[in-house]
């Protein structure tokens, strides 16, 4: 499968629709999540989150949309509030599986989103599939996207085939919209790697070093971002937003300032996400199997020395991307044990010593070995033996 993610091209009331929405959904998400954890102390109920959340869109369908003050409720797509209660099935399901945190209520300061969906379809025959491309929305060669449900935007950027998906995803960044949508596509991956493993060291100083020599760094315009990024928050730290607690209305120049800050805000985070995403794809296409380290990120974090360079290199997200893109390019991420000591071997005689973290460059006391800290960890990591190796 394959994601496209255009920016649309609104005018005031096309964004004001897109706010509508993204508002409507965030209002049932917190109706169901506030209905669920209330329903959890009826002592004569026994369901599953699932049941639980299947009678409460029941409830809000029949009852909380019949009434007159919820009459604003018909003017958006269904899809919206369905997609909504799909997000928090899920949410919980992670959460009890624990690979998420317990869920919470969505706020406009985490950005807005909704989903829509196109529903119906041409059955020629129960219980048959339908025919082809009428439970899809077809997407024309151009710079024109129609959302089921709502109607045809323009978009920035040109989609360059013709092309259908059946469910769109429209999200806000800073002031930017975007829609998102999946292609049913076989993914082809390389068939033959330039190299059989390779090693990743991922670094402060340096984003990644490789065992094969290659590097690489975060780009420049990183640390010119952040710059204007703190100088932006100090010329204006007396700003406030509002506090509607308090009935404290924002004043003009304190809408725009966050404004411009979550533009500087979101710029940074695009460099990073292009910086890891080239980098891990060709990495992901150099070897076939790639080894990292199973770095300690929180304990890295906790080093108020390390922290902000470890929160800038994104050692999570590399790692991430990493396994998303085996099944692509054809890969296997194996990952090497914390505790190897990858930095104090010498990756040519294997020789073991204590190295300070100002210590650059490796000079083995064994055998004289001299070579740059993070390619000789890397090398290490590249040779690491099987029993400190597992899959991600």
């Amino acid at each position: 499968m394959f994601a496209i993610k255009r920016e649309l091209k609104l005018n005031n009331v096309e964004t004001s629709l897109m706010r509508g929405n993204a508002g409507f959904k965030r209002f049932v998400y917190n109706y169901g999540l506030e209905l669920l954890t209330a329903s959890w102390s009826f002592e004569d109920v026994k369901a599953s989150d699932s049941k639980r959340i299947d009678a409460i869109k029941k409830l809000f369908t029949q009852v909380t949309m019949q009434k007159s003050e919820y009459a604003w409720i018909k003017l958006y797509p269904s899809t919206v509030y369905q997609s909504a209660f799909i997000d928090l099935k899920n949410a919980f399901s992670r959460w009890r599986k624990g690979l998420g945190q317990f869920p919470k209520k969505k706020s406009k300061k985490k950005g807005d989103s909704f989903t829509v969906y196109k529903t119906a379809g041409i059955y020629p025959e129960k219980g048959k599939p339908p025919l082809p491309f009428t439970n899809r929305v077809v997407i024309n060669a151009g710079k024109v996207i129609t959302l089921p449900g709502l109607k045809q935007f323009r978009l920035k950027e040109e989609i360059d085939f013709t092309c259908s998906s059946q469910t769109f995803t429209v999200s806000r960044i800073a002031d930017k919209w975007l829609v998102s949508f999946i292609l049913d596509a076989a993914n082809v991956p390389p068939i033959v790697h330039q190299e059989e493993k390779i090693g990743v060291d991922l670094g402060v100083k340096v984003l990644a070093t490789c065992s094969d020599g290659s590097f690489y760094d975060m780009p420049h315009t990183t640390k010119i971002a952040k710059t204007k990024l703190s100088r932006l928050q100090w010329h204006n730290r007396n700003k406030i937003l509002g506090n509607k607690k308090l009935k404290i209305t924002p004043s003009n120049k304190g809408r725009i300032y966050y404004a411009q800050l979550a533009k500087q805000h979101a710029h940074i985070a695009n460099i990073r996400q292009d910086t890891t995403q080239k980098m891990t794809t060709d990495i992901s296409r150099k070897a076939h199997v790639i080894r990292i380290e199973d770095l300690n990120v929180q304990g890295m974090v906790a080093n108020h020395k390390l922290a902000s360079a470890v929160s800038n290199n994104c050692f999570y997200e590399i790692r991430r991307q990493f396994v998303y893109k085996q099944a692509h390019f054809g890969t296997k991420v194996e990952v090497v044990d914390r505790w190897y000591p990858s930095s104090k071997t010498c990756s040519n005689c294997g020789h073991v010593q204590d190295m300070k973290l100002s210590d650059r460059v490796f000079n083995c006391q064994s055998c004289k070995h001299s070579q740059d800290r993070d390619e000789n960890a890397a090398i290490n990591l590249c040779n690491a033996p099987l029993d400190k190796v597992r899959l991600a």
